[in-house]
């Protein structure tokens, strides 16, 4: 299983893939620390900069600034199904805009799940690709974002891509 390492103005990106899809994405950090968190949840992942080259230029492009649809091809067979739409209906939210919780468990079919929703944001494994940074909780506040920056990163997230911010 291949993973590679993207250096942007915002710091290390990761990913890693199975039969040339994306299984795990991880938001920029420091290098050495996001080496240390893929061989720990990936052990044996080697590392190849040869994989998915048009991913990795639309990262590079979305960390500079530019508005970029990210068409990499997902893995998400090891992912519980009402998890796996979830995350497959957070794909769908618009470069710049952001939905609710409760707008997401609905569109994933099960509208009184918004708790639910959140849960499956927080296990998100392909985060910047499905943009749980767009979810929002229902009374429009900023919610919780599991990345090394936290809620800091996803409000920088949301400001790099133009979304209007909650106080």
């Amino acid at each position: 299983m291949p993973f590679s390492i993207i250096k942007t103005n915002w710091g290390a990106f990761g990913l890693v893939a199975r039969n040339n899809r994306l299984i795990a994405t991880y938001l920029p950090m420091p290098e050495g620390k996001l080496r240390k968190l893929i061989a720990e949840q990936h052990p044996g992942a080697a590392e190849s900069k040869n994989i998915l080259p048009a991913f990795r230029r639309q990262v590079s492009d979305y960390f500079s600034g530019k508005r970029v649809r990210f068409a990499a091809q997902l893995d998400l067979d090891d992912i519980p199904p009402f998890r796996g739409e979830v995350l497959r209906q957070c794909k769908k939210i618009p470069y710049g805009k952001t939905a609710t919780y409760g707008e997401l468990a609905g569109a994933a079919g099960s509208p009184a799940a918004a708790r639910a929703a959140g849960g499956a944001m927080a296990h998100n494994p392909l985060p910047l690709v499905v943009p749980c940074h767009r979810v929002l909780r229902g009374d429009g506040s900023i919610g919780g974002f599991s990345s090394p920056e936290g809620v800091s990163q996803k409000r920088r997230l949301l400001g790099l891509e133009g979304a209007a911010l909650p106080s």
